[in-house]
């Protein structure tokens, strides 16, 4: 099903914020440096490969985020909002010691600049689930007030 012409006020938000916040992840490590001069050393610490790897997943973020205002199709709109939400969990994800991890003491500016990291991927995926929401039922109803109303009304005289 093909979403209309002219998108809802909601899907106009749910794109710019998608858009938005993945920009606001490609930008937060410049403006919130995870290491200092005073820290860096010879060779890079943990940290450094961390925020390569979350610059790479906020920038394709940003280019599956341009994606929804092409994409018109529930179907791809879901996919869209999925990818979205897999991207927010990775950006997390690659923070934590079992994948790259940050420096081990807490007192780091890594540590200061991952948690703003969380709460931006956060906000990405709870979009990315609206996002798939939306376009599973573009009507903005989650809960179906009729129960019949979500598959196909049984024939007459058969309740």
């Amino acid at each position: 099903m093909a979403t209309p012409k002219h998108a809802s006020l909601t899907v106009v938000l749910a794109n710019a914020l998608a858009a938005g916040l993945a920009l606001v992840l490609v930008l937060t490590p410049r403006f919130v440096p995870p290491c200092t001069p005073a820290v860096e050393t010879a060779a890079p610490m943990h940290c450094h490969w961390t925020f390569q790897v979350d610059f790479l997943l906020a920038v394709a973020a940003l280019i599956v985020a341009g994606a929804l205002w092409i994409v018109r199709h529930a179907e791809a709109r879901r996919v869209v909002g999925g990818v979205l939400g897999l991207f927010g969990l990775l950006v997390i994800a690659v923070t934590q010691p079992w994948v790259i991890g940050l420096c081990g003491s807490s007192h780091m500016p890594c540590h200061h600049t991952a948690h703003w990291l969380w709460l931006w991927a956060a906000w990405l995926i709870a979009d990315g689930i609206f996002i798939v929401i939306r376009a599973t039922n573009p009507a903005g109803n989650i809960i179906p007030t009729d129960p019949w109303e979500v598959g196909e009304k049984p024939a007459k005289g058969v309740i």
